[in-house]
């Protein structure tokens, strides 16, 4: 989650203030976080000029309108969905496009928007829980588009990386071979008290707790849903990317998703790179991307 121009909501609350004001800024920090203000303007970006790609909508069963990118490749019998984070959209994740068309270069790349982001509608954001309804979606569209047979790779980045592991944990993907979470965390409860904590120096008791309580009177989520709760039903392979040098989530909740997840799995820790396509595979220990895919999808 990107929590950009929220910076002096809540910082006062440092100096000592009243109850009634803190109810206030929790409730002003938590609409910053609840709504997309503005929909993303249709700017020029790298995959249009670099690749062939083309604009893809479906709509969800609220008829909002979802946009995704397709780099489409003739005959693949692959589709890498990529999927990026709160506050972010496709668009952003462009950089990520070479690194999967090494990996998988048969293969079609998705990438797509979720509600409220980027230049899907709607101004609801999902913090990666209602968002599962929009990974459900895509999923069916590869599948309708390219064949029930067809293999698909998701990978997620911080919150579309929860998004995905709780669709896999309901059991909700079909033909999803492999699932690559980068920077995943705990909960969406778990991530705004730490950035409460760690961007405001705040307490993160009463903040979270009232921030938690708007969200779930405002638009009817529970933050608390837990991520680690449904990794212990995914069944999915998973790979679990987390850098030890993340500004955003702390390295330590990979660990809980990882020892929680039940099914097949690998935890893969970056040491120095800040970002996965930064990562330079140029020994066995940094083969492990290769090794997952060659093991569960090609």
């Amino acid at each position: 989650m990107k929590y950009k121009k929220t910076k002096g909501l809540l910082a006062v609350a440092a100096l000592g203030i009243t109850a009634t004001t803190a109810v206030t800024l929790a409730n002003k920090y938590s609409k910053k976080l609840m709504y997309r203000h503005h929909k993303n303007d249709d700017r020029p970006f790298i995959l249009e000029t670099k690749y062939s790609c083309k604009n893809i909508y479906i709509h969800n069963g609220q008829n909002i309108k979802l946009h995704g990118i397709l780099l489409e490749k003739e005959n693949a019998d692959t589709t890498v969905l990529i999927a990026h984070p709160f506050g972010l959209e496709a668009k952003d994740m462009a950089l990520y496009v070479p690194y999967f068309k090494e990996h998988l270069p048969e293969a079609n790349i998705l990438l797509i928007d979720f509600c409220a982001h980027g230049q899907s509608d709607g101004y609801i954001r999902g913090f990666g829980i209602k968002d599962v309804q929009d990974i459900v979606l895509w999923n069916q569209y590869i599948l309708d588009s390219y064949g029930k047979d067809h293999k698909i790779v998701m990978y997620g980045k911080e919150m579309g990386a929860n998004a995905i592991i709780n669709a896999s944990g309901k059991h909700l993907l079909k033909n999803v071979k492999a699932i690559i979470s980068d920077g995943a965390f705990t909960s969406p409860y778990d991530i705004i008290g730490y950035r409460v904590v760690t961007d405001y120096k705040i307490s993160k008791y009463p903040a979270i707790m009232l921030i938690a309580r708007f969200i779930k009177k405002s638009i009817f989520i529970d933050i608390k849903e837990s991520t680690v709760k449904y990794a212990r039903h995914n069944d999915v392979p998973t790979l679990y990317f987390h850098t030890r040098k993340d500004e955003f989530v702390p390295l330590r909740m990979v660990y809980s998703l990882f020892n929680s997840n039940r099914g097949e799995k690998t935890l893969f820790v970056l040491k120095e790179e800040k970002y996965l396509y930064e990562l330079q595979e140029n020994d066995d220990y940094k083969q492990t991307m290769a090794h997952f895919l060659e093991k569960y999808v090609k």
